[in-house]
């Protein structure tokens, strides 16, 4: 994070000594000794740290996909007889989505059934000879263990002959069908994707700094740029104990609809928003702009009564709107520098810019 703001400081300062070029002081008409004035008072703009209290807020950028995402396919295999459902059509749980054709396997069960049946009426009657005490252990043990494999047999085929009918395993919107009717499938090869019609969850990778601090989330949401104005409440579900190559972790958050019901669909990115609580007292927020870099120490200019004064601070995040978050060396209501912060000195006098004006936005009245 160090890094971080350092690339920004230095990229904030390129943008500022490329403005204060091309905006540079005028020559007076009257002289040297004008001009000298004219340099001896900066023109700035500035900015108060605001109090965040003993809270952070970060964002990271994640993905809303469906609670379920599931590849179905049949146990067996065969040429596909029928597909009875198209992309984007919502099913029902049990619905028959698919087919295999189901002829060398009905011919199959009939053959096991009556060979079941004759195995079964020659079982019955040596266990009831048995029972008499007219047949021996040997004709009984034979008698029964045939029973239990023709009927093992018998299932196992009824079972693929139910098996040629794909079933929805719960209710949801056929994603993507992978193949049409007339083409042969192997078992287990993918044939239908199916996702769930439920509340959608939130993919997030989270750094491990903020990792070892999930305990001390306090809140978190999201929100989705086709829906400005409104946030979606998280709740998280689980996330993963082992980091990936880029040294992230997975966490699965279930999202809950806006104050108005709004539900966003899946697929779309957003940004999702964690707030932790920190040991920390008196953490302000201030723009990013705000700092430089002087002998290896993050630092900004303090105004007070029309100077400024350079202090160091400590500075750990920065915003997706562009405000870091400064843990020492600065108190909430104090006035920064926030533009022209590398033409400045200690000590030096500057005049405070007016702000943009909600109605007069260019300054131009």
């Amino acid at each position: 994070m160090r890094y971080r703001i350092r690339g920004i400081i230095f990229l904030s300062a390129a943008v500022l000594l490329a403005t204060a070029a091309a905006t540079g002081c005028r020559s007076n008409e009257t002289g040297h000794k004008d001009e000298h004035k004219a340099a001896a008072v900066a023109n700035v703009r500035t900015d108060a740290a605001q109090s965040i209290g003993s809270t952070r807020t970060v964002t990271y950028p994640g993905r809303i996909q469906p609670a379920k995402d599931v590849n179905l396919s049949f146990r067996v295999a065969g040429p596909v007889a029928a597909v009875h459902f198209r992309e984007g059509q919502h099913v029902r749980q049990g619905d028959t989505l698919a087919e295999i054709e189901e002829r060398d396997y009905a011919i199959q069960l009939a053959a096991t059934t009556a060979q079941y049946e004759q195995v079964k009426a020659e079982a019955g009657r040596v266990i009831e000879l048995s029972d008499r005490g007219s047949a021996t252990q040997n004709d009984y043990d034979k008698a029964r263990y045939g029973l239990e494999q023709i009927t093992a047999l018998y299932h196992a085929h009824q079972n693929a002959l139910n098996d040629t009918k794909m079933l929805a395993p719960f209710d949801g919107y056929v994603q993507q069908v992978h193949f049409e009717a007339g083409e042969t499938v192997g078992a287990g090869m993918p044939v239908i994707t199916l996702i769930s019609d439920g509340a959608p969850i939130v993919k997030v990778d989270i750094p491990v700094d903020d990792f070892v601090n999930i305990d001390k989330a306090v809140r978190s949401w999201c929100t989705v740029d086709v829906y400005p104005g409104k946030t979606f409440e998280l709740r998280l579900i689980d996330i993963t104990k082992k980091a990936n190559l880029n040294q992230l972790f997975t966490a699965r958050y279930a999202l809950r609809p806006a104050s108005d019901g709004t539900l966003p669909h899946s697929g779309i990115s957003t940004g999702v928003c964690i707030e932790y609580r920190t040991d920390e007292e008196g953490t302000v927020s201030i723009p990013a702009t705000a700092l430089f870099e002087d002998r290896g120490a993050t630092c900004v200019w303090v105004v007070s009564q029309g100077k400024v004064q350079r202090r160091s601070v400590t500075a750990d995040d920065i915003d997706r709107d562009g405000n870091a978050r400064i843990i020492s060396g600065l108190k909430a209501g104090e006035t920064v520098v926030t533009a022209g912060v590398n033409s400045l000195k200690d000590g030096a006098q500057v005049k405070v810019l007016p702000g943009k004006s909600a109605t007069n936005p260019g300054n131009l009245l």
